[in-house]
């Protein structure tokens, strides 16, 4: 695990999608409702607006004022701020548009990334039952992003519903903790207890993946064991493209979906086992 501060959290975070620009006042999917800014250190605060509108920022009786650029893009810094466990309002706002996030904690934040063992849940952990009925830290927050991959990093990631316990930040308190990285909530939790900062914990991880997912590619590159996995990956993409992309796939699937569907209906006139 490796602490960050928040406004680094989406560049090594590779699960997003690419979304259009639009003149819309928008922040990206990281900043909701419960969230955790890091504290001492300067906090990052972006997204979205028309080219050239002025943005303006406030948080914690602090205002930050700047203007998106030609493309939209816009970046606040608020100063350094003290722990905080007293929920507050960001708020932001690019002429009559406003976008408010609520219960805005400070303290650390960091991020839980590795493969399966970092990804298993607490719902799923030993003593479950105990552990979920007994949780009652709402200082601790976690956000688990979706998976998916991208060759590049991402600005965002896609996110649907607030309510989807993927990609929304919860709080580490009763049945909310049951989707919690395990290893992230008792780190966290034992944290909390010795320095009693809020903490915050960004959940990337993702069963299977290998050490190599986890570093950039201008790292990678100058390794000469790295070659073959680059090779690798450069055919693959190339079937892949010659395969005919998303929509091929998409066709593909649909077709193996109806194929199983007349596979099943089969078996159960049989009386048989649905294969998988």
């Amino acid at each position: 695990m490796k602490k960050l501060s928040p406004c680094l959290i989406l560049s090594l975070a590779l699960a997003a999608s690419n979304q259009s620009l639009s003149a819309e006042l928008r922040l990206p999917n990281i900043f909701g409702d419960g969230m955790v800014l890091q504290r001492g250190k300067p906090a990052a605060i972006w997204g979205w607006a028309a080219p050239g509108e002025e943005v303006k920022v406030t948080f914690s009786e602090q205002e930050a004022t700047t203007r998106a650029d030609a493309e939209g893009r816009w970046l606040a810094r608020l100063a350094p701020m003290k722990a905080n466990a007293r929920g507050a309002t960001l708020d932001v706002a690019a002429g009559d548009e406003r976008r408010r996030v609520a219960d805005v904690l400070v303290g650390d934040v960091w991020i839980c990334g590795g493969q399966s063992n970092m990804e298993w849940s607490m719902r799923a952990s030993r003593d479950a039952d105990l552990e979920i009925s007994s949780a009652d830290y709402p200082a601790i927050r976690y956000a688990r992003l979706p998976h998916i991959a991208r060759p590049e990093p991402q600005e965002d990631f896609p996110l649907e519903d607030r309510k989807n316990p993927q990609g929304s930040w919860r709080r580490c308190a009763g049945k909310d903790v049951e989707n919690c990285t395990a290893v992230g909530y008792y780190f966290a939790r034992r944290l909390h207890r010795r320095i009693k900062v809020p903490i915050g914990i960004i959940d990337t991880s993702w069963g299977g993946t290998m050490a190599q997912h986890w570093v950039s590619e201008q790292k990678l590159k100058p390794i000469p064991a790295m070659a073959p996995y680059f090779e690798q990956y450069a055919a693959r993409v190339k079937r892949w493209d010659a395969f005919g992309g998303p929509q091929a796939a998409q066709k593909a699937y649909q077709k193996a979906v109806k194929e199983w569907e007349a596979l099943r209906d089969e078996a159960k006139k049989k009386k048989a086992r649905v294969p998988r």
